[in-house]
This record gives structure tokens, sequence and C-alpha cells, in this order.
């Protein structure tokens, strides 16, 4: 992995949990992911007349992905409604590779490694030490499983986009697609559920739903143009170091209190992704 793609993944970690703690400040979750797809869509949209339309085999990854792209985002809010950014984040991203993992064994036969457990071990101590932070909200059994099914749309949508990423040869086209069809499809969802109350709280916050899409697309645009430069779980290891982001970001920004329980299993949470991606 080069020096540049490095750097470029660790900016896009950074700016994953910047965005997600815009999301996690707002009164409305579901408006607030609805308006940052608004404005990601958009600029998604502005590249569609310069990139070819994806190969047919391509445009079915885009039709599944989409579907657990809006799973994401629902389980992302359900979550966020229960826990501190500081413990929500890390648990969403942390029950990422041990779900990959899980759906490995179980659907492919594909047995972990010594690294690959290990990994999963420290992981696992990390989202315990979150479920018993005295210093923030005590999560119940009910968050843990949503947690873990975020985890596993994250996981199943990371290895659809790589594999559309790599398929379709145009990292550029597939990406703008795919954000153009998750916007149209999750912005479907949010007036369904919400009305046209949406469009009245976008104007009350114009400004957060603005930088929280633009964060979002050049974000997710990022991690898709390194998935295409560089091995998955390198790329997919790196990514995970937004746990820590979103644990400072937690609390000395949003004045989350966290003790030295949270910020202990932010960095077992990033350290098990890394084990379980990297060691071979």
């Amino acid at each position: 992995m080069t020096l540049p793609v490095i750097l470029a993944i660790l900016a896009a970690a950074l700016l994953h949990a910047t965005w997600h703690a815009l999301v996690k400040a707002s009164g409305d979750r579901i408006v607030a992911l609805a308006g940052m797809n608004l404005v990601s869509g958009a600029v998604a949209l502005g590249f569609l007349p310069f990139v070819a339309i994806p190969r047919p085999e391509a445009l079915a990854i885009i039709a599944g992905s989409v579907l657990l792209h809006v799973g994401y985002k629902i389980g992302l809010a359900l979550l966020y409604r229960r826990a501190d950014l500081g413990q929500a984040y890390p648990l969403a991203r942390g029950m990422t590779p041990v779900m990959a993992t899980a759906l490995a064994f179980a659907l492919l036969g594909e047995v972990p490694q010594r690294g690959v457990l290990l990994g999963v071990a420290l992981v696992s101590l990390g989202v315990l030490l979150l479920a018993h932070d005295g210093a923030g909200r005590r999560l119940g059994a009910s968050t843990l499983a949503i947690a873990a099914l975020t985890g596993l749309a994250v996981a199943a949508y990371s290895a659809a986009d790589a594999w559309g990423v790599r398929l379709n040869g145009d990292w550029l086209g597939f990406t703008a697609w795919l954000i153009v069809c998750d916007t149209a499809t999750f912005l479907a969802y949010a007036f369904a559920l919400r009305g046209r109350d949406v469009i009245g709280a976008w104007r009350a916050s114009a400004g957060r739903v603005l930088l929280s899409g633009l964060l979002g697309i050049f974000s997710f645009g990022t991690f898709l143009w390194a998935l295409g430069r560089a091995p998955v779980g390198g790329v997919a290891a790196l990514r995970e170091t937004s746990v820590i982001f979103a644990a400072l970001i937690g609390s000395l920004v949003l004045g989350e209190a966290a003790g030295w329980r949270r910020h202990a299993a932010a960095l077992l949470v990033m350290l098990g992704a890394a084990t379980m991606a990297l060691w071979r």
C-alpha cells in the first residue's frame, strides 16, 4: 500500500467520524442522514453526464448495495438514539469485521485463522468495555443487537462495493451511480416516514446538512478509490482508525462524558479490526 493511499484513507476516516458527529448532534437522525444524502447525491448527479453507465453486472451489485446502505443508515439512526457517539460509533464499526468473519464462516465455510480470532477477541473486549462504560449510557442487549446488524450491513456493502468497483473497472462511474441510487432510495424512505417536515428541518439546519453531505461524499469516494488500488483488508483496517477520531470528537467537541474505559475500548476495537484485516 503506497503512502498516498494510506494518507487518503486516514483523511477519509477523519471525515467519516466528523459527519457521524454531525448526525449524532442532530435532533432527528433520519432527517439528518437524508439531508446528508441530498447533498452527496446532488454532487454525484453532476458527475453522471461525464461517466459511463455501469456494466449490467455492476448495476446489479449497485441494486443490492443500495438496500444494504439504506439498512445501515436506519440501524445507525436507531443506534444514535440509544448511545453516545463515543459508544455507538465504535460499536457499529467494531462489529463490522466480526460480522464479516461470521458471515464467511457461515456461508463459505471459511475457518478463522489465529489472527482473526485474536482480532475478534480484542473487538469483543472493546465492546464489553463500551457496554459497561460508567461515564455514558448503559447499553442493553437490544442496543448491542442493533450494532451487530448495522455492522453486518457495513461488512456486506463493503464487500459488494469492492467487487462492483473492480468489476466495473471505473471507480468514479460506479461511485456516482451508487450514490445517486442510494440517495433516491433513502430520500423516498425519509419522506414516507416524516412527510414534508423533512424540508423544514433541512432549512433550519442548512449549514449542517451541507457540511455533512460534503464530508460524506468525499469520505466515501476516497474509500472506494482506495478499494480499487489496495487490498480490501488493509483499506478496511486503516479506515477503522475513525473510531479513535469519533471517541475524541465525542468527548472534546460534543462534551460527552468519557472515562478511560471508552478510550481504551476505541483503541481495542481499532487494534482488533487491524489484526483481523492484516494478520495472514
